[in-house]
């Protein structure tokens, strides 16, 4: 699955964006360039996004069973990279905000709960989410994201937003 000209794509199966879980995002070549650590503990439950050497580039920490209509993704030192937040529902799209500190927002266009989305900044596309269905093997995720982004930031955007919509927020 080639990405067109200017696109890093990377390949995410759903539903293992599940906390407790470990899981690898494949570039369109099919070769693993990020790994999730995904752990659960007593009191707290996180999402490690690393390269494949191990490097720790963003987490996200939360207390089990809180639900929240904002999400902070952070970097290696604690400070925020991101906060997600869902801004508008309605019966066709829901929208979320994407707060980055010290730098341009970004917002969510699109259906994203049928994962058929873009993120935005000043009204440029940054990436695009599809969700890829099959009935022979799991559906996946395919996330073009444009060249010079932080890649792995998007990619943990977008899980954010899959867990917030899956969760109900």
């Amino acid at each position: 699955m080639q990405a067109p000209t200017g696109i890093n794509r990377y390949i995410m199966r759903q539903r293992i964006f599940a906390l407790g879980q470990d899981f690898n995002i494949n570039n369109a070549a099919g070769q693993a360039v990020y790994k999730i650590d995904g752990k659960v503990r007593i009191i707290k439950e996180s999402l490690k996004f690393r390269d494949m050497q191990g490097n720790l580039l963003y987490k996200l920490d939360e207390k089990v069973l809180r639900i929240r209509e904002s999400f902070n993704i952070l970097k290696p030192n604690g400070q925020v990279a991101a906060r997600v937040h869902n801004a508008i529902i309605d019966p066709l799209r829901e929208r979320f905000t994407i707060e980055i500190p010290g730098g341009v927002n970004m917002m969510t266009m699109g259906k994203v709960i049928w994962a058929q989305y873009d993120i935005t900044r000043n009204q440029q596309q940054v990436a695009k989410i599809s969700k890829q269905f099959s009935w022979i093997r799991r559906d996946q995720y395919v996330v073009d994201v444009r060249q010079g982004e932080d890649d792995c930031l998007i990619l943990a955007i977008t899980v954010v937003i899959d867990m917030m919509v899956s969760n109900g927020r």
